[in-house]
């Protein structure tokens, strides 16, 4: 009597998906592929890879550029995801990557996308903050430096995610403020009874900067920002937050 057949264990599929979504950060995989980290509107961070995007006569290599929105086919796998189409929707790159100031900020700002994209429902928040901040990053030249764009973008998604420094009340006992010290460990803004050893005096414009920022005043930031030293003063006390606070190096956006 012959043996019966070994029985298959039945795996269900995964359904295959579109989304919307920003290319991150890629990685070479073998001589063609590419394994791409995906920001997405409706499902966060998406790891997948994009077979044959290396060849010249790749169907839609291009289309997977840093800094386009783009419709994307997936279908879902063990590890990765399989990334078969790519439609582009919009396009901030030619006016990004001409513009080393502007090309440094918008790769920050994928940077901290990663980080910030994958919290527990964060994702489609981020996803919109990100293309508004590289729609502003890509239009007519302002007068607000691209770090302050940058820096506005991260703002929200402190916001967004949990982890705002306060920027007026001290954020040990709420006492109204505004303060002079700044101490990134302790949340933000303290108070002179509060304020722990080592914490920052900065000045009181690059302070008022990130919250002008964090408003979306940008008019007001603007002019703000031209005052000499007050953009750089402004950034480096919220890279020491995020470093502190989200605990990621933020290397990029560190660079600034």
């Amino acid at each position: 009597m012959s043996a019966a057949p070994a029985r298959r264990s039945w795996r269900p599929t995964r359904p295959n998906y579109r989304d919307q979504a920003f290319v991150v950060r890629s990685h070479k995989l073998g001589e063609a592929d590419l394994i791409l980290v995906l920001l997405t509107r409706e499902h966060g961070v998406v790891r997948g890879v994009a077979k044959g995007i290396r060849k010249t006569k790749s169907r839609f290599g291009s289309r997977l550029d840093r800094f386009s929105r783009v419709d994307v086919q997936l279908y879902p796998g063990r590890n990765l995801a399989n990334i078969t189409d790519a439609a582009t929707v919009a396009t901030y790159a030619a006016a990004i990557v001409a513009d080393p100031d502007r090309y440094f900020a918008g790769v920050a700002m994928l940077e901290m996308s990663q980080y910030f994209g994958a919290a527990e429902g964060a994702g489609q928040a981020v996803f919109t903050y990100l293309d508004a901040a590289l729609a502003r990053l890509a239009g007519p030249e302002g007068d607000l430096p691209p770090v302050c764009v940058a820096d506005g973008f991260v703002l929200r998604c402190l916001e967004e995610t949990g982890w705002m420094p306060s920027l007026v009340d001290c954020s040990q006992c709420g006492k109204p403020g505004p303060h002079r010290a700044f101490h990134p460990a302790a949340g933000g803004a303290v108070c002179v009874t509060c304020r722990p050893p080592g914490s920052a005096t900065p000045p009181p414009q690059a302070v008022r900067l990130l919250w002008l920022l964090w408003q979306g005043r940008l008019g007001t930031a603007e002019t703000v920002a031209r005052e000499p030293g007050i953009a750089a003063a402004a950034h480096q006390l919220l890279v020491s937050h995020v470093r502190h606070q989200v605990d990621v190096p933020a290397t990029a956006y560190g660079s600034l």
